[in-house]
This record gives structure tokens, sequence and C-alpha cells, in this order.
């Protein structure tokens, strides 16, 4: 078993021993009378706003696609749809590789160029859960020095990526230092590496192609007014869900779970129900003082319902596409 999924596993069942520990005051009468409350009221909303992220979605990554006709919006979020869909049930981000992967075959793409697509999207997320973060601390929670440090964190190392990202793709200097590189392990009759260095980059340039958007204020303001929309769109769908359960809380109370759900995402959990999203709803209604039970029934709805609306969709364009995850085994192996 290697160091990632023992790292994995434990940050797992430390999250497990947390939670019980935490939860566990509440009887089974109480988690069910919290469960009672929920209403399907607002299920519409939620069913209807939570697909139109994915159109967005879609959007956006064309944005990041340089607006290639060859693409589509749908056709993009469709593809979103079915990455997020193997994320939640596949470790190692495996949604992400297939994305990259089934373009890259489906639309002559080089697949490194669509990774870094990928890449760059996943960090425009990060910039726009910051800020949604940052708002909703410096509004409700100003005075508290210790999570406004912990916000600055996420903040200098989501905006420095992206910074980085810029930079490194403005002065490309890596085929320059590569090409030195090979000629020195020639000389030095080190062909093998020689070899593996000038393969390094060739996936390096391609890589960087997919940050091509950067040097494009149109299309890098597309993108990012999408990614505002879409995360903006997500914190009304958790509002809603929350006020499902008769819990009269203010908007406030969303930004603060669907910012925690996505930096607490980023451990190495492998509970895709049990864990990050408990601990999150933990932290962020726990602000509002509401009662744990509440906050345990709201916190297996949310990912559950998610997942069910991202696995019936999924499901059909996995099925449409005819691309499996076999077919990237076997293409990694060559």
């Amino acid at each position: 078993m290697n160091q990632k999924k023992i790292l994995t596993i434990s940050v797992t069942i430390l999250f497990v021993v947390f939670l019980v520990y935490i939860f566990r005051d509440i009887s089974a009468a109480e988690f069910l009378n919290a469960f009672k409350m929920f209403s399907f009221k607002y299920i519409f909303w939620i069913v209807a706003l939570y697909y139109f992220t994915m159109y967005l979605r879609g959007i956006r990554w064309k944005a990041l696609l340089m607006d290639n006709p060859k693409y589509s919006n749908w056709h993009l979020g469709a593809v979103f749809i079915v990455g997020s869909m193997l994320n939640s049930f596949l470790p190692a981000r495996a949604g992400d590789i297939y994305r990259a992967y089934y373009l890259g075959e489906n639309k002559n793409e080089k697949k490194m160029k669509v990774f870094g697509s990928i890449i760059l999207e996943r960090t425009l997320d990060g910039i726009s859960v910051f800020f949604i973060l940052l708002f909703a601390v410096l509004v409700y929670c100003k005075n508290n020095p210790v999570i406004l440090s912990s916000i600055y964190f996420f903040g200098f190392v989501f905006i420095g990526s992206m910074i980085a990202f810029y930079l490194i793709f403005k002065f490309n200097k890596i085929d320059f230092v590569c090409k030195k590189i090979e000629l020195l392990l020639n000389k030095i009759k080190l062909e093998k590496l020689s070899k593996i260095v000038e393969s390094l980059n060739r996936h390096a340039n391609s890589f960087m192609e997919g940050f091509e958007v950067l040097d494009s204020v149109k299309l890098s303001l597309k993108a990012v007014i999408s990614s505002a929309a879409i995360w903006g769109i997500e914190c009304y769908v958790a509002y809603l869900i929350i006020a499902s359960f008769n819990l009269s809380l203010p908007f406030s109370a969303s930004l603060f779970v669907i910012s925690l759900i996505s930096f607490s995402a980023m451990l190495p959990s492998s509970s895709i129900f049990f864990g990050p999203y408990q601990a999150a709803y933990l932290i962020a209604l726990g602000i509002y003082g509401v009662k744990k039970s509440s906050i345990l029934a709201v916190s297996l709805v949310h990912p559950i319902m998610l997942i069910i609306l991202l696995t019936v969709v999924g499901l059909y364009y996995l099925y449409k596409f005819n691309f499996s995850l076999d077919k990237i085994k076997e293409e990694r192996n060559v």
C-alpha cells in the first residue's frame, strides 16, 4: 500500500472518530425527528439551479479552451458532470483524468493541454471560494484573528498559484531549459535520460498550452464572471437545502457552508458521504447555534442529494460517450 493510500485512509479514520465523538450524544429519536423536518418545497429550484451550474461550468470551460468552436457549452458541461460523478466515487481525482482523456480522444486535442485547462479551472474555483469565505468572515467574524489568518493563507495559495501559472506561461523557459539538459545528457552518453527529458519537455509544453487563455483579457474575464456565477448559485442551493429543514438562518450560513465544504474536500478523505461535509457543516452552522442533530441531518442530505443528481445524469452521459476508464489505463500503460 503506497503512502498516499495510507494518508487517505488515516485522514478518513480521523474524520470518522472525530465525528462519532462529536455526535455521540444524539439519540436515534432526535436524529430521526431532525430528518422529518425536511420538506420538498424547494426541490424543483435545488435541482434546476444545480444542473444550471453544470451548464455554466461548460461555458467557463469553453472560455478556458479559448472559445474554440469545436467545443459546445452543453457537451463540455456533460463531460464535467461525468468527471464530477467519477470524482465522487473514485480516488485520485479520476474524474479529472477522465475528462482530459475523453476530450483529447473525442476532439483530437492534446490531453495535457486539456488537463492544464482543468487545473486552471480548479484554481479559479479556489479563488472564488476564497472570496466567498473572506466576505463572510469580514462581515460576521472579523474579530477572530485565527480564522482570518487561515483564510489569508488559503487566499495566498490560490491567488499565488494563479500568478505563478501566469508568469510560467508568459515567460515559458521550459523548452530552453530542457534542451540544455538534453544536450548535456547526450554529451555524457546518457541517451535514455535524454529521451525522458525530451518526453517531459513535450508534455510540459502541452500542459502550458492549457493556460493560453491567460493571454486573453476577454476570455479570462468571461471565465472569472462564470466562476462567480457558479459559486453564487452553489451558495443559494445550499441555502435552499438548509431552509428545507425549516432552519431560519441568514444567507451568510450558506456562504460558510459552501466555502468550508470546498476547502475540507481538498483533504484526502476516501468517504463521499461521511467526513468533510459533516465537519464543514459542524463548524459553519455551529456559528449560528444550530442543534447537532439538525446539523447531522442537513450534512447528510446535502451530499447525498447532489450525488444522486450527478449520478442520474452522469451515468447517462458515461454510457452515451462510450469511453471507459479501461481505455485510459491501456493508453497509460503503453
